[in-house]
């Protein structure tokens, strides 16, 4: 069996991708790449991909790939864009701050602000820095990325033929397999975990959802409801609740802390990779 896993960064894309993976005997799973890199003659294996624009992996160029490969099925990985811009921000740093101290120490400190008062300062202060250019994006600039990007998305999904299987991440965090095993034919093993010497595997955060109402402020509500309401109305989001928690809670365990957390490991890693490269002269004369 071959089977396609897509959806944008920061869905659950690795997490089902193993998921599937274990439930099916001698079966590969692949995470990443080129379009199509990976193809093989396996007797199971699963293919996982994120779409970016940035690095020309565009939803069209995998909706004409999906067409000319045999997959037996075919996955779309769905998040609350809400959570999932949450999630995108706090990840921001995840291949360091080389060369950008100042900007990560200046959001790292808006963070910490936001933890001590939840209130305090706009979700769209903290998200600004999601970009790659020096400084902070404009709110126009944000809300116009992700208008953008989740048009994009309601257009792919809206497209998809019945031999697509549209997977929530809000249902793998609450166990709710059955609709998708009906669809792949077998159970999926939920206890299976992202092996830890894989690339993919990360700093592990909350594996929860709603955690937006608890970092959006009346502001942000405005501000990101036209962009996101297409997808959310596509997928079958609730488009009416917009409801913010009451007595906000950020935690830096999964906030500050996560994004210390990522720095320090990719930091490590690129010690490690200089480390090996200097010692491999010597190690190979051994």
């Amino acid at each position: 069996m071959r089977i396609l896993v897509l959806g944008r960064g920061k869905t659950g894309t690795t997490a089902i991708l193993f998921k599937i993976a274990t439930g099916l005997p001698n079966c590969k799973a692949f995470s990443g790449g080129d379009i199509g890199k990976h193809l093989g003659d396996y007797e199971n294996a699963v293919y996982k991909h994120t779409y970016s624009e940035r690095k020309g992996r565009t939803l069209e160029a995998y909706r004409d790939h999906a067409t000319k490969i045999d997959y037996d099925r075919k996955i779309w990985m769905a998040r609350d864009p809400r959570d999932a811009a949450v999630s995108r921000m706090l990840f921001r740093w995840h291949k360091g701050n080389w060369g950008q101290w100042k900007r990560y120490r200046k959001h790292l400190e808006l963070v910490q602000r936001k933890e001590q008062d939840p209130r305090s300062i706009p979700f769209h202060v903290l998200f600004s820095y999601i970009g790659e250019d020096s400084r902070p994006m404009t709110k126009d600039e944000l809300v116009e990325m992700e208008r953008v990007r989740y048009q994009q998305m309601s257009d792919f999904a809206e497209s998809l033929t019945s031999d697509w299987f549209i997977f929530k991440y809000e249902d793998m965090i609450d166990k709710n397999y059955d609709g998708l095993n009906e669809y792949l034919g077998f159970e999926i093993k939920d206890d299976a975990e992202i092996p830890t010497t894989t690339k993919k595997s990360k700093v592990v955060r909350k594996k929860a959802y709603g955690d937006w109402r608890h970092w959006y402020t009346e502001e942000d509500v405005d501000l990101f409801k036209p962009a996101y309401l297409p997808y959310m109305k596509t997928i079958g989001y609730d488009c009416d609740d917009w409801t913010l928690c009451s007595n906000a809670v950020i935690e830096p365990e999964f906030s500050s802390m996560y994004m210390k957390g990522l720095v320090q490991k990719y930091n490590r890693q690129i010690i490690r990779s200089v480390k090996d490269f200097v010692l491999r002269p010597f190690v190979k004369s051994r």
